[in-house]
């Protein structure tokens, strides 16, 4: 009777006891992975560092001090000063904001175009898959980085606004980045729509529109997650590299390529190293914490890739 009664308490405990979710599960193997929780711990405190950090420092105005130029690391300058005798420190702290900024955003571009493109490519198919497609492989068969310079150069010759030209960095970067997700996104659907649940929404007689946002988009989020934490660090790079190039974001608007591009003569290279070292080590920092939180998203949802 005892050995009964012990069983039904075992049950009941057990039906008390849920099963994991695909996202609890998910979640959980990417907070086992040591990479990638490094990865975040790193990336939040440069997110703290760049947009909670300037409020922390003495040198907030950032003013021009011709008499504090090229000053090395000390007591009141814990970075030293740059050209213009403006506090690096405070300046690797705001042009952190516009990096990240243009990483987030570019990212979002690519998500909101390659997802949505990749989607209805994958769910009409034909016509309208052969042409998205070949678009895709059209930008992808031009360079990436000439395109950028091309324009950068264009954008200086029409002597654009440099308050505003950051946003048209943004919006370029993530317009030319979008192939990659669209295929992976149109993939993913061409497997999905021949479920069993799109054929009950296609009894439903439900539009195109709500089968698409509704119900197939929504089963390809954990890729979409996976590619725009890639697309951010992909992102930040070629800003860096538009910024060294004198073809990004310009002055008075700081950026971390900007300001390793003020190192453009060996003296500078060789004698002052404080001008160029802390936006480089926060660039790669930054990208390769977004890396291994890729890395472990890619892991964490998809455990049969696993390397």
């Amino acid at each position: 009777m005892s050995h009964n009664i012990a069983d039904v308490q075992v049950e009941l405990k057990a039906k008390k006891i849920k099963p994991d979710s695909p996202w609890r599960s998910a979640f959980r193997r990417l907070f086992k992975n040591k990479m990638a929780l490094a990865g975040m711990i790193v990336l939040t405190l440069m997110f703290l560092f760049s947009f909670i950090g300037p409020y922390f420092s003495s040198h907030l105005d950032a003013k021009i001090s011709v008499r504090n130029a090229n000053l090395p690391p000390n007591e009141t300058h814990w970075l030293g000063t740059d050209k213009l005798g403006r506090d690096v420190l405070l300046r690797t702290m705001e042009a952190g904001r516009v990096s990240l900024l243009v990483g987030i955003v570019a990212a979002s571009i690519i998500v909101l175009v390659g997802g949505t493109l990749g989607a209805i490519a994958g769910y009409y198919g034909r016509f309208v898959d052969s042409v998205i497609m070949r678009l895709a492989d059209i930008l992808y068969a031009i360079p990436t980085l000439p395109i950028l310079v091309a324009l950068g150069a264009i954008l200086s010759d029409l002597k654009f606004p440099p308050d505003k030209r950051i946003y048209l960095v943004m919006f370029i970067v993530g317009m030319i980045a979008w192939m990659s997700l669209s295929r992976l996104v149109r993939s993913q659907v061409l497997s999905l729509k021949e479920q069993e649940f799109m054929l009950a929404n296609e009894v439903l007689g439900l539009r195109d529109r709500r089968k698409i946002f509704r119900h197939l988009l929504p089963n390809t989020v954990p890729i979409i997650i996976v590619a725009a934490t890639l697309g951010v660090a992909n992102s930040i790079l070629l800003e860096s590299t538009l910024s060294f190039l004198g073809l990004g974001v310009v002055p008075p608007t700081p950026s971390w390529g900007q300001m390793i591009s003020a190192a453009n003569n060996m003296i500078d290279f060789q004698n002052r190293p404080w001008l160029w070292v802390p936006p480089g080590v926060c660039i790669l920092l930054t990208v390769v914490s977004i890396n291994f939180i890729g890395d472990g998203l890619r892991d964490a949802f998809d455990p049969k890739q696993k390397r």
